[in-house]
């Protein structure tokens, strides 16, 4: 549900949180109206209600937001490391495969170049839709990567381990920054930080509805106000949540650099 979100332009994504919280708070608006009367106390009359519950609602809605943004940081630099290292490896490889005999050099530099076409054609429109990393899909790119693997082990076993080593070394490089790759486009806020972040964000809206019935203004604004900060949280956290989805997601153009030479 949420890679259509991530999906979105990201005025968009803002104007459709921001929608999405201003209809909530006014349902809890019309809920706490109904409840309060309900309760036994006046609608003009101040609820015995501390507003150090409001403080500690929205130090906790902080603390959480806090928590998940500094994964999700760490998930976006370890995505593009990841990338680089990837990169920088097939790079390195190319050029090992350049010194090799004319055979050799033809087979592993078409290896090489078809993981490339395959990870810009196929990785990236399925990291793009958090595809599972065991998935089919990611054989293909794997494919001509373990041919090259195995061609190259083959010869250093055999032939020449001076020659052979240094690129084999590579090509372990690119694979394991691969694998890598592929684990970060499945990272992520999880299920269990929404729930609790959309439940302290909601008590804290409530404790604030209540706080303030007394005013129906001053419950609006006061409302309104606070829908707008969350809805703020809420959008940075959704456009950095997937390194891989969205308008400032991660593309493969070290790759296709690579592909043009």
């Amino acid at each position: 549900m949420f890679i259509a979100f991530h999906q979105l332009p990201l005025s968009v994504m803002f104007f459709v949180v921001l929608a999405m919280g201003t209809a909530s708070c006014w349902l809890l608006i019309g809920l706490v109206r109904i409840t309060v009367p309900l309760l036994g106390y006046e609608p003009h009359e101040p609820l015995p209600l501390r507003e150090s519950l409001i403080n500690a609602c929205g130090g906790l809605f902080a603390l959480i937001v806090a928590f998940s943004a500094a994964g999700i940081w760490n998930d976006a630099v370890a995505a593009r490391n990841a990338v680089q290292r990837e990169a920088d490896a097939v790079e390195n490889a190319m050029v090992l495969a350049a010194t090799l005999p004319a055979d050799a050099q033809a087979t592993i530099g078409g290896s090489l170049r078809a993981y490339l076409r395959e990870v810009v054609a196929v990785d990236w429109p399925a990291m793009k839709l958090s595809t599972p990393q065991e998935d089919p899909v990611f054989e293909r790119a794997e494919a001509h990567l373990l041919s090259a693997i195995t061609l190259v082990s083959r010869e250093a076993s055999t032939g020449s381990p001076t020659t052979y080593t240094p690129l084999l070394n590579q090509l372990l490089d690119i694979r394991h920054a691969r694998l890598a790759r592929i684990a970060a486009s499945n990272a992520g806020i999880t299920w269990a930080q929404w729930i609790a972040m959309w439940l302290i964000s909601t008590a804290t809206l409530l404790a604030i509805l209540f706080c303030n019935n007394h005013a129906f203004r001053m419950q609006i604004v006061a409302g309104h106000i606070y829908v707008v900060v969350v809805s703020a949280a809420y959008f940075v956290i959704l456009a950095h949540d997937r390194p891989f989805i969205g308008q400032i997601s991660i593309e493969p153009i070290s790759m296709q650099a690579l592909l043009q030479r």
